[in-house]
């Protein structure tokens, strides 16, 4: 039974005998696929065997220069594209290792300068076309960019004076109440005498 025919027989309004309606029930979407992609892989396997026989055949009945000359040339052809995947591979490797050395210059940009964000600096970096180890081009474009971005740099902080000393004991209360003011007002945080 063919599927299609079911489908057309369906749409124009037939009605399906309980063999078709069997049939249909056990048709999967993408079920029959493997036995397809069975079949195409024994296929492709056969006409690889095939080819291999009609080109010992051809070179049976041709001379022994055209089957040498033949020879050569296939080989030559594998050659060639082991050539070009061997070129390819070393412009690939080429490639990554120029990568490395522009990440591994800019990290060092960035750590000079105290930048937080090395990825992105990588981008400006590739933007502007500025070589990280340039030296005073460089320089110049961090200056440039911390003028700009002060939020991508990190801060050079120092650790304060700490918390101040505690107070000495008070003293004996003096006998002079603005003597005990003054006292006070020197000992209070922030506060300036005139």
């Amino acid at each position: 039974m063919d599927l299609m025919e079911l489908i057309r027989k369906a749409a124009s309004g037939g009605e399906l005998d309980e063999r078709e309606i069997e049939f249909v029930k056990s048709c999967r979407p993408g079920g029959g696929s493997g036995e397809l992609e069975a079949r195409n892989a024994e296929l492709a396997e056969r006409l690889k065997l095939l080819e291999a026989q009609l080109a010992e055949t051809e070179n049976r009945s041709l001379p022994e220069q055209e089957r040498l000359k033949r020879k050569f040339e296939t080989e030559l052809a594998a050659l060639r594209k082991q050539a070009e995947t061997a070129g390819s591979e070393r412009d690939a490797a080429r490639q990554e290792l120029n990568r490395l050395r522009f990440r591994s210059q800019v990290d060092r940009l960035a750590e000079k300068h105290n930048f937080a964000d090395r990825d992105y600096l990588e981008y400006l970096c590739g933007k502007a076309g500025i070589e990280p180890d340039s030296g005073e081009a460089a320089d110049a474009f961090m200056k440039e960019l911390r003028e700009q971005s002060p939020r991508f740099f990190k801060l050079d902080l120092t650790p304060g004076p700490g918390v101040p000393a505690p107070a000495p004991a008070p003293a004996a209360p003096a006998s002079d109440p603005a003597e005990a003011i003054a006292r006070l007002l020197d000992e209070a945080p922030g506060v300036e005498t005139f």
